[in-house]
């Protein structure tokens, strides 16, 4: 099944395809307005800077905010101001009013925008088409995206020359409404909250931790790191090969970017079927090996009508593997943190094609194109080389899905805010050896939903008594661990249990800091 037949999903790609494609429609006709209204280069190369720091900026905030409120109200919101900015843009440039300061400005606005609104765009995938068909859903977002950057910029061309930048702007700002319309309509149903919201501030720490403790997340993100660095080389560079080296000339470089976007929709129809018949690891290893035979291909690439097949292999092999390290972060993220991972993924991208595109410019300087390009090559074979140490397989072995746990009762009315929750846990261990290997995995996914200060202690009295304990900030916090955890989760927890030698289950206590206010009436907190 297809993920176009969900209603859902469909109405959202398709407002997206028309959203992406307003988007570079704006960048062409920003740029051309700036040239128009400026003779210094130093404002066009702005109109770049404005469009790229929100995203710095802003995306562990955006990630929060998808995972805090109502996914559905932050996606109108978001393209809504969206809309309007570019709405104002537009007006501006029909009535004659258009500064390059005030054209500055309204970019950056957009831009924030769309920073806010990215990651949370994303993180709904999953409620849209379910598990099973997110790899297809991932892959056909990604086409949308590829499709937009191959036919924006030169629809964005056409409706400069022939009405005018203003026309231009009024089309980006069309293109958000409808996203606005399948925000309003999509009827989602909100997940049971059995816990006020958590602050945006203390949700980026916990999704800055959960990242640090997630180890096939960082898998995923070193893989992705490594692969933008490299990859970064072409639309770095492109536009000094194409004129230098095939005297292509404006129309025809156009032609060569959409010859990626080509590559890249093929790859998109291709890619369900290679899924279906090899794992995540080998179709990112013969991509990699392909992204590194069209390094190779470019830096002594001298024919115009070669390079626009070279092109095409460069556009499959980047769909291929970024699709994939999308898929296997979404795979690994349960819902309540998601948009945050996401954000951090995004950001490592972001980070890694923006430091790639300065150190091959420095290289492209200094050391000229063929060897800049033979050195990416290079590049990809240890991405290559990566792949031996750190498999995508682990992702592919995560199951996200809640792993259920009851909230312990207590006969006391604690306020969600009191804290600290200290809390211990008390096993009864013949086999120590095994038991404090076994207690490794254990650390890791309580620091990772939330625990700090975690230890493990031997009685001296009683050497087969083992206490395990960790610090959580608050009562509210403590009841999110206790929901955080998911069915991978399982095996490592029950494996440290099995340990436990005692008559009965490991005896949890928990204990809540005095300098709050009294637990009254009450026994006290309850094991």
């Amino acid at each position: 099944m297809s993920p176009l037949r969900a209603p859902a999903f469909r109405a959202f790609w398709i407002a997206g395809l028309f959203s992406n494609l307003g988007s570079w429609i704006h960048l062409v006709a920003a740029g051309w307005l700036m040239t128009s209204l400026t003779s210094s280069a130093a404002p066009v190369a702005l109109l770049l800077t404005a469009a790229s720091v929100p995203t710095f900026l802003l995306s562990l905030p955006a990630g929060a905010l998808a995972d805090v409120v109502d996914r559905r109200r932050l996606i109108v919101v978001t393209q809504a101001l969206q809309a309007v900015v570019a709405a104002v843009l537009a007006g501006l440039a029909f009535s004659g009013h258009a500064r390059p300061s005030g054209l500055l400005l309204l970019t950056l606005l957009l831009s924030v925008g769309s920073s806010l609104g990215a990651p949370v765009l994303q993180a709904i995938t999953p409620d849209l088409v379910g598990r099973e068909l997110l790899p297809s859903a991932i892959a056909l977002n990604s086409t949308s995206f590829t499709l937009s950057q191959a036919v924006g910029p030169a629809l964005g061309g056409l409706l400069v020359a022939v009405f005018g930048p203003g026309s231009a702007f009024a089309f980006n700002a069309v293109s958000f409404l409808g996203l606005v319309a399948v925000a309003f309509w999509w009827r989602r149903t909100p997940p049971v909250a059995g816990l006020p919201a958590e602050h945006v501030v203390g949700a980026m720490r916990s999704g800055l931790r959960y990242v640090r403790h997630a180890p096939a997340l960082n898998v995923v993100l070193a893989r992705c790191a490594g692969y933008a660095l490299c990859f970064t080389v072409v639309p770095a560079l492109l536009a000094v090969v194409s004129r230098t080296r095939l005297g292509a000339d404006a129309g025809q470089f156009g032609l060569l970017l959409g010859s990626l976007g080509v590559g890249g929709v093929v790859g998109s129809l291709l890619l369900p079927r290679l899924r279906r018949r090899f794992d995540h690891e080998h179709l990112v290893m013969v991509a990699l090996a392909l992204y590194a035979v069209v390094l190779l291909a470019l830096s002594q690439l001298q024919v115009l009508w070669v390079g626009f097949l070279v092109l095409a292999v460069a556009g499959f092999a980047g769909m291929t593997t970024m699709s994939t390290f999308n898929i296997a972060a979404q795979t690994v993220l349960p819902n309540w943190v998601r948009g945050r991972g996401l954000a951090v993924y995004q950001l490592v991208f972001a980070v890694a094609m923006a430091a790639g595109s300065a150190v091959w410019g420095f290289v492209a300087g200094r050391f000229g194109l063929t060897t800049t390009l033979v050195a990416a090559a290079a590049g990809m074979v240890v991405n290559l080389l990566l792949g031996r140490l750190l498999r995508l397989s682990v992702a592919e072995s995560v199951d996200s899905a809640p792993l259920y746990a009851e909230t312990p009762y207590v006969d006391a009315r604690i306020d969600p805010d009191d804290g600290p929750v200290f809390v211990t846990v008390e096993y009864r261990v013949e086999d120590e050896a095994g038991f404090r290997e076994a207690m490794r995995a254990v650390r890791s996914i309580r620091e990772r939903d939330g625990a700090m200060h975690w230890g493990i202690f031997q009685s001296l009295s009683d050497p087969d008594v083992h206490i395990e304990n960790y610090l959580v900030s608050s009562w509210a916090e403590f009841e999110r661990l206790s929901s955080r955890g998911v069915v991978s989760d399982g095996p490592a927890l029950t494996l440290a249990t099995r340990y436990h030698t005692g008559a009965e289950p490991p005896r949890t206590h928990r204990f809540l800091g005095h300098h709050f206010r009294s637990l009254s009436p009450s026994k006290g907190p309850t094991r």
